[in-house]
């Protein structure tokens, strides 16, 4: 369970809570980006991240608005990553997967699974150089995902911790922690289910 302190330091024991599943999943994506040898492989990476991230999406819109999440069309992935795919030379259809995503039923849940995704975007410039440097290609078009926010980075995810402050009660805190972790798990899940399947083909 989660060690609530104060209220305004949620955020901070939220990391804390999540912190083995978060280290497990870092691991297992930065063994599968190490491996990108050619334009496919990188298409196969993305596909992977916006089936994940569309499913999730599409849950957490039924709860985070710009009510209580101001600048939440800024922060929807799933449009970045088709649009990265698109660029990158695929136009073929997205998949119809059934991607298990974490249970979101209340804006707590939902901001909870957003703190991971909001999370994703802290290294996302170094991953884009990574992957632009094994492909011998620019950083700059075909990597708006991981690009992000660019230098605006860390001012977003201040902003961001803002919001998660603002879930006040254990019950609701507990709730945003535990659908936090679930998204890792799951998502980690799925990046093993994608790769098993020989979809990932490195």
């Amino acid at each position: 369970m989660v060690s609530i302190l104060t209220e305004h330091l949620f955020a901070v024991h939220l990391k804390d809570y999540t912190k083995a599943e978060h280290a497990s999943l870092e691991k297992k994506l930065i063994g599968m980006i190490k491996r990108i040898r050619t334009p496919q492989q990188y298409i196969a990476l993305l596909r992977m991240f916006y089936a994940y991230y569309h499913a999730l999406e599409l849950k957490m819109d039924q709860y985070l608005s710009i009510d209580n999440v101001p600048d939440i069309d800024e922060r929807r992935k799933s449009a970045a990553i088709l649009q990265d795919i698109r660029f990158m030379g695929d136009t073929s259809p997205m998949e119809d997967h059934a991607v298990q995503t974490p249970e979101i039923r209340s804006w707590p849940q939902a901001l909870g699974a957003a703190y991971v995704l909001e999370g994703s975007t802290l290294g996302g410039v170094i991953i884009a150089r990574m992957i632009s440097g094994q492909l011998a290609i620019p950083a700059g078009e075909g990597f708006s995902f991981f690009n992000g926010y660019g230098d605006a980075v860390h001012q977003m995810w201040k902003k961001f911790h803002v919001y998660l402050n603002s879930v006040e009660g254990k019950d609701d805190q507990l709730l945003a922690a535990d659908a936090a972790r679930q998204t890792f798990l799951t998502f980690s899940n799925w990046a093993d289910l994608y790769e098993s399947n020989g979809v990932f083909k490195i």
